[in-house]
């Protein structure tokens, strides 16, 4: 036996908690029921007070209730019926004769039902009730009852129309977001291939003029290879993270161009954690040695802020600047696009004339930590 205070009681509650909720939509849908119910049996005694009549109100809440229940459980039928020979689709006209005479069988059941449960109450107030002719009183049963079913098949099939809406939004949106996962994915490989073409080239021509040091370049290439290898491939990491592949890429360039290239790399304590996009900072400063720093001589500085909502990066040099007609190159398109894909209309990246000379790279993004 368990002891006092073991898990039994526990997940006897959460049992308890999956009952009610799975029942929360019948009790819903017979309140619902009963309100109709209630509110044409309020009219109908209002009605016989201003006539004059002397009728109890017992009695016409009595038969407004009972057609109401009635009618709602076999409202469940009609659900289940429309959903088998459906009212919309392809062909559905040849199926409108099975409604009706599905809406006959659901007039005699209601009229029935209705008869039943009347007789039932007034017997047990001691009294009697009389319907009158059946075949009259089925006639007039029927007229209304036809008209119930039609509203109610048809609220059938706007619920599923509704519904497949729904889901064909959802089934959108999913693609939408699959396609964008694919080609964000897409872009971020792009950048490593790149990149890796361009270290091997500056590692090539520097094997011509200096075989130490492009014996060091190739060292600082597998450190940088393996920090590349041990990131678990997440879209978005910690700034900090980030800064790390940049400090490696920075050790890369300083040993290509020994004694030329000032770098340094600022971050404020309150983005360290903040996310950013993965190999975020190392194509816009590769896009200042392309295009500021070509000859290896100058400075490059990287400088991360955060406040509550945003996230600011900078990338500046002091190089030649942006030449006319400048178009952005791979890496800054891909970055631009992943921008774009992540964060659209909550971003901001802008690129142009440094404060004194050179080029000036600004990145806003929305401020995000791991939950």
């Amino acid at each position: 036996m368990p002891e006092a205070g073991g898990q039994v009681p526990l997940v006897a509650a959460a049992g308890d908690g999956a009952g009610r909720v799975r029942w929360r939509p019948w009790v819903a849908y017979a309140m619902a029921w009963l309100g109709i119910g209630l509110w044409l049996g309020i009219n109908v005694v209002i009605g016989h007070r201003n006539s004059g009549s002397r009728i109890p109100a017992w009695e016409p809440m009595c038969w407004e209730l009972s057609s109401a229940v009635v009618v709602a459980v076999l409202a469940i039928g009609i659900f289940r019926f429309e959903r088998r020979h459906p009212l919309s689709g392809r062909d559905w006209l040849r199926r409108v004769p099975l409604h009706l005479a599905a809406a006959i069988v659901f007039s005699l059941l209601h009229t029935l039902g209705m008869v039943g449960l009347r007789k039932l109450v007034y017997a047990l107030v001691g009294e009697h009730y009389e319907f009158g002719d059946p075949l009259l009183g089925f006639a007039y049963e029927l007229q209304k009852d036809l008209i119930s079913y039609a509203l109610i098949a048809g609220a059938c099939v706007a619920w599923r129309a509704q519904r497949a809406r729904r889901e064909r939004e959802l089934a959108v949106l999913q693609l939408e977001r699959d396609l964008g996962q694919a080609r964000l994915a897409q872009l971020t490989a792009q950048i490593e291939p790149h990149f890796m073409f361009n270290t091997l080239n500056a590692i090539s021509n520097r094997m011509h003029e200096d075989v130490e040091a492009a014996d060091r370049m190739i060292a600082a290439l597998a450190v940088l290879m393996r920090v590349a290898l041990s990131e678990t491939g997440d879209a978005r990491v910690r700034v900090v993270d980030d800064v790390v592949w940049l400090e490696r890429y920075f050790e890369l360039m300083r040993e290509r161009f020994r004694g030329k290239l000032e770098t340094q790399v600022e971050v404020e304590p309150a983005a360290r954690d903040a996310r950013i996009p993965r190999l975020l900072l190392q194509p816009l400063v590769e896009n200042a040695f392309e295009h500021g720093l070509a000859s290896g001589r100058g400075r490059v500085q990287v400088t991360i802020g955060a406040n509550d909502a945003t996230v600011f990066c900078t990338v500046e040099d002091d190089g030649r600047g942006l030449a006319p007609g400048y178009e952005p190159g791979v890496g800054l398109t891909n970055v631009r696009h992943r921008l774009e894909l992540m964060y659209p209309g909550r971003h901001r990246f802008s690129i142009g004339p440094g404060r004194i000379a050179g080029t000036r790279i600004e990145i806003e993004l929305p401020f995000e930590r791991d939950a």
